[in-house]
């Protein structure tokens, strides 16, 4: 018990912590949480090549994008609901996003983020089988 409080002070000095249920929580939540600022970021480069390629300024494309994600960052952050809430929300608009994002769904986004992450859960597993 007094190990698991000390691992509990030393999680909370560094952000938040949380009990998983087992080690197979932690190989997905390393490929999940470990990687995560990298998907985000893939979503920024190749939304800012796309309007670059429509002919936008590289900084203000920049510009923009970073606006995107620190605003829906923000607002995922401060909103109660779950993101998919979120989601339907501006697919009920049947606007550009909605256009958008079944464009994207339909090209398989959500399947490739389940298996990018099902990949960084395996890798986990496996590296942690090779120490």
């Amino acid at each position: 018990m007094a190990d698991r409080s000390l691992m509990r002070q030393i999680f909370q000095a560094c952000g938040v912590e949380d009990e998983v249920a087992g080690e197979s929580d932690i190989d997905y939540l390393t490929g999940l949480t470990g990687s995560g600022p990298a998907f985000p970021a893939l979503l920024a480069a190749a939304m800012m090549e796309d309007a670059v390629r429509h002919g936008i300024c590289p900084d203000l494309a920049r510009r923009c994008v970073n606006a995107v994600l620190v605003g829906t960052g923000r607002l995922v952050e401060l909103r109660s609901e779950c993101p998919h809430v979120i989601v339907e929300t501006f697919m009920n608009y049947r606007g550009t996003t909605a256009a958008a994002l079944e464009t994207m769904r339909a090209a398989g986004f959500e399947s490739a983020v389940r298996d990018g992450l099902a990949a960084a859960f395996r890798k986990s597993v496996s590296m942690g089988q090779s120490s």
